[in-house]
């Protein structure tokens, strides 16, 4: 594609040679003549110097370079659309394969791809569009939108519902059973788990995602949600539009998430606690309570970002500390000896 059609398509202003055949989008490092590479960072300019890209992305306001150019105002969400434009992702061949198990009654689009050895259970809905990759696993009762990629070895359990554009990755599985026990003296006796998984429009779940049914009603997840890899989310959650969840996250039941919140990695959230709207978690906190809208919130429990940064200089300066309190005791101990007491 020239780099002249590319800057119409994405938005960009052109700044030099608009007949350029571009190719790939690669890494400054390994671009070539016919490449399309990405300089976010200022501190990347140095090894722009020595790169054979033949185009790049760059922030409006920087300096002229010596090669030419898409300009933006947001470079990483260009470098993302540039990536889709120039490395589609392979359309599989429409229709389901031969090792393929299906339900008779099941109802698959016809440009529907279902891969080998795929099971798909009764009363299946799959999308027009809708890819099942190999060893897919489709209970009964599954409702899955347009242009979804479940890609192999996803296990989605009895009664699940996908909205449109949804991508699971390996491994995920969605409407396994919530952890529900009894206690009746002795031992645990499980309570039964009969509702469901609900994913919205344009959600990505990474691979090894564990997402559990509800006990009663649905555990739901909205629209626009990116969940890394390896995240447990227990039953009856819901998690608001636009949230990032990131990897080894673990939500525990009935949690309400609200919208564009960010739960950065290793993240513990304790049951029946309300995370408002825009709200920061940072990485290996411990949400123990509610947590009020556009909080950004640190540690083990969690508390206000200002007050954690207060407390960590205050262990900082323990050993310091220690040393003072053991000369104060000693002082003291001193000043008692020649008082006689």
């Amino acid at each position: 594609m020239r780099l002249g059609e590319l800057a119409e398509r994405l938005g960009c202003r052109l700044e030099g040679d608009g007949g350029l055949e571009i190719r790939a989008v690669r890494g400054l490092e390994d671009a070539g003549p016919r490449d399309l590479s990405l300089v976010a960072h200022e501190r990347y300019l140095s090894c722009l110097q020595t790169s054979a890209a033949g185009a790049v992305i760059l922030p409006e306001s920087w300096p002229a370079v010596d090669r030419p150019a898409l300009r933006t105002p947001n470079p990483i969400l260009v470098f993302a659309r540039a990536l889709r434009l120039l490395h589609p992702f392979p359309a599989p061949a429409p229709g389901i394969h031969p090792t393929a198990v299906v339900a008779p009654d099941a109802r698959v689009a016809p440009d529907a791809s279902v891969g080998p050895l795929t099971v798909v259970g009764p009363g299946v809905e799959v999308g027009a569009g809708t890819m099942l990759d190999a060893h897919v696993t489709v209970g009964a009762g599954v409702r899955i939108g347009k242009d979804c990629r479940i890609f192999p070895q996803v296990v989605l359990r009895d009664g699940v519902w996908l909205g449109e554009r949804v991508i699971v990755h390996s491994g995920a599985v969605l409407g396994a059973d919530g952890f529900g026990f009894a206690r009746d003296g002795q031992c645990y006796v499980k309570i039964p788990q009969i509702g469901r998984v609900v994913i919205e429009d344009d959600v990505e779940i990474g691979a090894n995602v564990a997402i559990d049914r509800a006990t009663l009603g649905e555990t739901r997840i909205g629209r626009g949600t990116k969940i890394d890899n390896l995240v447990h989310i227990a039953h009856n959650v819901r998690v608001g539009p636009d949230t990032l969840i990131l990897g080894q996250v673990g939500i525990a039941g009935s949690s309400h998430i609200g919208s564009r919140v960010t739960l950065a990695g290793q993240v513990g959230v304790v049951d029946h606690v309300e995370i408002g709207d825009d709200v920061i978690v940072g990485s290996q906190a411990g949400v123990s309570k509610d947590i009020p809208a556009g909080s950004v919130v640190l540690g083990s429990p969690a508390v206000p970002h200002g007050e954690f940064k207060r407390r960590m200089a205050v262990v900082a300066r323990l050993p310091e500390m220690r040393k003072l309190v053991r000369a104060l005791e000693e002082r003291l101990a001193s000043l008692e000896a020649r008082l006689g007491k």
